[in-house]
C-alpha cells in the first residue's frame, strides 16, 4: 500500500484558506496588495505541491473530453475512467451539444474518439466508450472507488489528468436530495404581502391536493398536524419532513371561520429558477458555472472552486481514496459531489439512449415553459408596485458606496 507524507488537517486549512484566496478570478475584486498576493501565490504552489502524492493514483483514472466549434477543439468537461478501462462516467450536459464527435486524452494527450453508450439522464451523467487498445496508449486506468462517509469537514481534492489537484475544499453540506420533484407539495402559493398570523392562500394550483380538500384563495392556514403556523417560513418547516403521498391535517380559517380538512401530499412540480439577471451575475462572479447544476438525488456540497469544464472527474480524501465525482459547479461557493456509493449504485441502473435523453430534455422544458408561463403572472400581481423614486436613491447611494470602494482599493495599490 503506497504511504502518503502530508501537512496536518490544521496546516491544510491553513493553506487551503490562503490558496482560495489566490485563486482569484478575473470577475473577482483582488484586496491584496501586489506583495501580499506575491506571498499568497508562493505558498499555495507549495500547499499544491504538497497534494499532488495523494492524487497520483486516481489522476490516471481522470480525462479530458473534448468537442469540436468552428472546426477547433473545445475542452468540454473531465471524466472518470470505470470499468475495464473503456468506459468513462462524465457529465452529460457539457458533451451533449458535441455527442455526435467527441475525443477524450489522459496524461500522455494524444486523443482518441469516444462514442455515447448511454445516458443516465435525471444525474446529468453519461457514458463513453473508448477502443481497449487505447487505455495503454492513454496511460489511463479504472478507478477504485472507496464507499466513505462523507462527513462535515471532510477534506477533498478533484484530480486533473495532469497528476496536479484541480481544486479543494471541505463538504459543508450533508448527502440531500436536491430534486424538486421529490419533494412534498401542498398545492397551494403563499400571500407574500399578508402579515398577520398564518398563511393565507393567494392561490390554489387545481391539480393538486390543496384543490381537492377544498382550500380556496383567500383561506388561512393556520395549523399543520396541530403545529401552529406563524408565517410562510413555519408553514414550510412543517412540511420539511413529509413525503409526497402523506396526509397532512391543517386548521384552515374561510371568512372568519374555522374548519379541519386533510390534505395529500404530492410531488412538487417542476419550477425553475425566477432569479434575475442581478443574481445570475452574482453567482457568476466566481467562475463560469455549470448549466444544469441542481435536481441531483444525492449528492454532498463542497466550497471547492472548480471551473466548470472540469466537471466529471474523481474526487479523493486526504488518503488518495477516489470517494466520489464531481457533478456541478452551482455558484462561486457551492460544488455539488456524488459518493462513490451513490455512483456505484447509478451505474447498475438501466441508462437511456441518446435520443430517449434528448426527448426526455424536451419533454421537461416543455413542462417547465408552461408552468413558467401559468405562474409568473400570479407573481408578478403579488409583487409590489415600483417606487421609481425610491430605486433612483438605491442607485445613488450604491453608485457613492463603489466610488468610496474604487477610492480605498487605489489608496491599497502601489506607489
Amino acid at each position: 500500500m503506497r504511504t502518503y507524507k502530508f501537512p496536518t488537517i490544521s496546516a491544510l486549512l491553513l493553506c487551503a484558506s490562503l490558496s482560495s484566496l489566490a485563486q482569484i478570478t478575473e470577475d473577482e475584486v483582488p484586496l491584496m496588495r501586489p506583495d501580499e498576493l506575491r506571498i499568497v501565490d508562493a505558498q499555495s504552489l507549495e500547499f499544491n505541491k504538497a497534494l499532488q502524492p495523494i492524487v497520483a493514483d486516481a489522476a490516471k483514472s481522470t480525462v479530458t473530453i473534448w468537442g469540436r466549434e468552428n472546426g477547433q477543439p473545445r475542452k468540454l468537461a473531465y471524466g472518470t475512467v470505470i470499468g475495464n478501462g473503456t468506459s468513462i462516467l462524465t457529465k452529460w450536459s457539457e458533451i451533449a451539444p458535441f455527442a455526435d464527435y467527441l475525443f477524450l486524452n489522459g496524461a500522455s494527450g494524444e486523443g482518441v474518439q469516444a462514442e455515447v453508450t448511454g445516458v443516465f439522464t435525471d444525474e446529468d451523467l453519461v457514458l463513453l466508450s473508448i477502443p481497449k487498445k487505447a487505455v495503454e496508449s492513454e496511460n489511463i486506468t479504472p478507478v477504485k472507488f472507496h464507499i466513505s462517509d462523507l462527513s462535515l469537514g471532510r477534506f477533498l481534492v478533484a484530480t486533473r489528468p495532469d497528476g496536479k489537484p484541480g481544486a479543494f475544499g471541505v463538504v459543508g453540506v450533508l448527502e440531500r436530495n436536491l430534486r424538486e420533484t421529490d419533494k412534498a407539495h401542498l398545492g397551494i402559493m403563499a400571500d407574500f404581502q399578508y402579515r398577520g398570523e398564518g398563511v393565507r392562500i393567494a392561490n390554489v394550483q387545481p391539480e393538486y391536493g390543496a384543490a381537492e380538500a377544498g382550500l380556496r384563495a383567500g383561506d388561512l392556514i393556520l395549523s399543520v398536524n396541530d403545529r401552529d403556523i406563524s408565517g410562510l417560513q413555519e408553514l414550510k418547516n412543517a412540511l420539511s419532513g413529509k413525503r409526497p403521498g402523506d396526509k397532512v391535517s391543517l386548521r384552515i380559517e374561510t371568512a372568519g371561520k374555522e374548519r379541519d380538512v386533510e390534505v395529500l401530499l404530492s410531488n412538487r412540480p417542476v419550477l425553475g429558477q425566477f432569479a434575475g439577471g442581478r443574481l445570475n451575475a452574482m453567482e457568476r462572479m466566481g467562475g463560469e458555472l455549470s448549466s444544469i447544476r441542481d435536481s441531483f438525488s444525492q449528492v454532498v456540497q463542497s466550497d471547492m472552486k472548480i471551473k466548470s469544464n472540469q466537471i466529471g472527474g474523481p474526487v479523493v480524501d486526504l488518503q488518495g481514496h477516489v470517494v466520489g465525482i464531481t457533478m456541478a459547479r452551482a455558484d462561486r461557493t457551492r460544488t455539488y459531489i456524488m459518493g462513490s456509493e451513490a455512483v456505484v449504485e447509478l451505474l447498475k441502473s438501466k441508462a437511456d439512449t441518446v435520443a430517449e435523453a434528448r426527448t426526455k430534455t424536451e419533454l421537461l422544458n416543455k413542462e417547465l415553459a408552461e408552468q413558467n408561463r401559468a405562474m409568473i403572472p400570479e407573481m408578478r400581481r403579488q409583487a409590489k408596485p415600483r417606487d421609481l423614486p425610491r430605486m433612483r436613491r438605491h442607485l445613488s447611494d450604491i453608485e457613492r458606496l463603489l466610488g468610496r470602494a474604487n477610492r480605498e482599493l487605489y489608496d491599497l495599490g502601489p506607489r
